[in-house]
């Protein structure tokens, strides 16, 4: 290999080298990006249950910005049944939770947003059926 093609190579090798690292630096830190994202609901998701509950638990991914992560439920009118704004777990702060009035039979739907870390909002929707 001639001088100069080793010259033309040598940008080529550190664009390879760049790419490489900022792609394992991502993977080690993909958590970063990643956005708040509901991993379980009580009552869970299509759920029938005998007993209304008297509140709505709401566990996501990861820690939650409580300014600006927020829940209600509606009904199957579309009114809203939910009491007040929904708060953080104190001791886990990506646990959501709403209280919630006596609840005659029906079907429900909980409404939610969570802004995680990184201050994406996730909006999302699930409905339950109280017997």
């Amino acid at each position: 290999m001639t001088n100069s093609q080793k010259s033309q190579m040598k940008p080529f090798k550190q664009f390879v080298s760049s790419v490489l690292f900022a792609a394992a630096a991502m993977a080690g830190h993909s958590s970063a990006w990643a956005h708040a994202t509901l991993k379980s609901a009580s009552p869970a998701r299509d759920a029938e249950v005998a007993t209304a509950p008297r509140e709505i638990s709401l566990q996501f991914n990861e820690k939650l910005e409580a300014a600006f992560s927020n829940a209600r439920l509606v009904d199957s009118t579309g009114k809203e049944v939910s009491a007040g704004k929904a708060t953080l777990d104190g001791a886990d702060p990506s646990v959501m939770k709403l209280a919630v009035p006596a609840l005659a039979p029906g079907r429900y739907k909980v409404e939610y947003v969570g802004v995680g870390h990184d201050g994406h909002r996730r909006k999302g929707d699930y409905a339950f059926t109280v017997k």
